[in-house]
């Protein structure tokens, strides 16, 4: 068994992950990071779609759902070390770190600090490399108009949500706090830490904000294996074109437990 058995909710450990599918006699576990803003809600289509050996987790950030009152961290070293002694005390065997956008940047953060046991492999996915400058102009700090408009152009918040005045109230503060986050994430150029396990990336051909060179560009930081894969798309690819990138995921996680390759879901 690859996760503890869950514990009460007031444990603090525990209110960091949720198991989308719970599979003891899985091989892997995946533990998926999400982007800016989104909850353990972004992963749940996949769990009957990936493969049976693996065990789907998803993280639980603070600032949403039921840690909606939780602070954000102001800086990335107090997420990266509140994220690794949570993901230490709860996964007990071999593991693979996913995450997409911030959820990468997050991964990337608390691998390169070490981990006790690291990862099987990391999985990035919509994210630049750390030395490769953001594409877009920063809004975090927009007027709330503006930064509202932003999000619904970025398409990555339900616009039912950004429409709903006293929702928005409530969930704004710690999606500026993890915009702030993912926008001012950088490493110099030459100065950034190179990771201790080997990577594989996901690119949507069509991103905007993680453009596929700013993604490849994670292979001079990758010296203990790399691979590439693209995704039609934008910057959401992998919940807009789910078929696609779970297909690509498959592929990947077949490489991961040496099996053959399953098919893609149709």
């Amino acid at each position: 068994m690859n996760i503890r058995a869950e514990r009460p909710p007031q444990d603090p450990a525990g209110r960091w992950f949720h198991r989308l599918a719970p599979r003891p006699a899985a091989a892997l576990t995946l533990v998926c990071v999400p982007h800016a803003g989104a909850g353990t809600a972004a992963f749940g289509p996949w769990a009957d779609l990936l493969p049976p050996e693996i065990e789907p987790v998803a993280v639980r950030l603070p600032g949403r759902e039921s840690r909606l009152r939780d602070p954000v961290p102001s800086d990335w070293p107090a997420l990266a070390q509140e994220f690794s002694l949570a993901l230490e005390r709860w996964i007990t065997g071999p593991y693979l770190l996913f995450g997409h956008s911030m959820g990468a940047m997050l991964v990337y953060e608390a691998v390169v600090r070490g981990l006790a046991r690291p990862p099987v492999r990391v999985l990035l996915s919509g994210c630049r490399a750390p030395h490769v400058p953001r594409a877009l102009p920063a809004i975090h700090d927009l007027p709330t108009e503006r930064f509202r408009a932003e999000l619904g152009r970025l398409a990555g918040t339900p616009g039912a949500v950004i429409a709903a005045p006293r929702l928005m109230a409530l969930l704004e503060p710690s999606l500026r706090a993890d915009i702030r986050l993912a926008e001012t994430w950088s490493r110099p150029a030459g100065a950034a830490d190179v990771l201790p396990v080997p990577a594989t990336v996901f690119a949507g051909l069509d991103d905007a904000v993680a453009p596929p060179a700013a993604v490849s560009a994670w292979q001079s930081l990758a010296p203990h294996g790399f691979r590439r894969r693209q995704v039609g798309g934008g910057h959401f690819f992998p919940y807009e074109r789910a078929p696609e990138f779970l297909g690509l995921l498959n592929d990947e996680l077949a490489l991961c437990l040496g099996t053959p390759r399953r098919s893609h879901p149709s």
